[in-house]
């Protein structure tokens, strides 16, 4: 009985030693378990990047090819693979660039369409071909591309459509910077041009009382006066020296 009482007391004075731990003790084990916890966490976050790295390199040839079609798809469409949130890139970079252009293609492309966006929220005036008159739809293609080709181009929507020194490009085709096409007042001929960003998206000076935006390519009007595409930059067409007394802007 003497036993009993005894470990009965010793049980409870340490029940009593716990429930009175201090704040500061608590604290300190809080804190050990998030430590473990991150810790964890970051093992497992490690442990999955080598388990798709492996993966990755062990992918039978059916499946890299398919990675490969895929990247070629998106590529058809204005997207380059691994810069768009996708988190994989089944291209290489020399075969990207194979695939894409030559690297001086791809950043003259790049000035171009900066250029472009630029000039978003300027007003449409019709016959107007720098930033301070405002642009019309073509004039907004001449500033953009003036400096970049190497002949003259046409200051016309139709005469931009039926340039022999453009090549013309299927929808299913399409790529950044190319010219797209549409017939809002005529039937014949083109009288509206703008420029492909990608995904679905262009760039246009629409009509008097808008100023230059981005429209979506795939909505029910613009396909309805989808009239073709041309593309204006191309290894043939590319100017190999630019002249830098022409500024961008006026």
């Amino acid at each position: 009985m003497r036993v009993f009482f005894m470990v009965l007391i010793l049980t409870l004075l340490s029940y009593h030693s716990a429930s009175g731990a201090s704040p500061s003790s608590r604290y300190l084990t809080d804190k050990q378990h998030r430590e473990h916890n991150r810790l964890r966490l970051w093992q497992q976050a490690q442990h999955r990047i080598a388990t798709s790295a492996q993966l990755l390199a062990s992918a039978s040839p059916e499946v890299k090819k398919r990675d490969r079609q895929l990247a070629l798809s998106l590529l058809n469409r204005g997207i380059i693979p691994g810069d768009t949130g996708l988190g994989w890139a089944p291209l290489d970079p020399d075969e990207l660039l194979r695939e894409t252009g030559s690297p001086h293609l791809l950043a003259t492309l790049e000035k171009v369409i900066t250029i472009l966006e630029a000039q978003i929220g300027l007003p449409y005036r019709w016959g107007g071909q720098t930033p301070t008159q405002g642009f019309d739809c073509s004039g907004l293609v001449w500033f953009a591309f003036r400096e970049y080709v190497n002949w003259p181009l046409p200051r016309t929507a139709s005469g931009l459509f039926n340039d022999k020194r453009m090549a013309a490009v299927s929808s299913r085709r399409l790529r950044r910077g190319d010219l797209l096409f549409f017939t809002i007042h005529r039937q014949t001929q083109p009288d509206h041009v703008g420029i492909y960003l990608g995904n679905h998206q262009f760039i246009e000076a629409p009509r008097t009382g808008l100023a230059i935006r981005i429209s979506q390519l795939d909505t029910p009007f613009w396909q309805q006066h989808y009239a073709g595409a041309r593309r204006v930059l191309s290894e043939t067409t590319l100017r190999d020296a630019h002249p830098t007394s022409l500024p961008h802007s006026f």
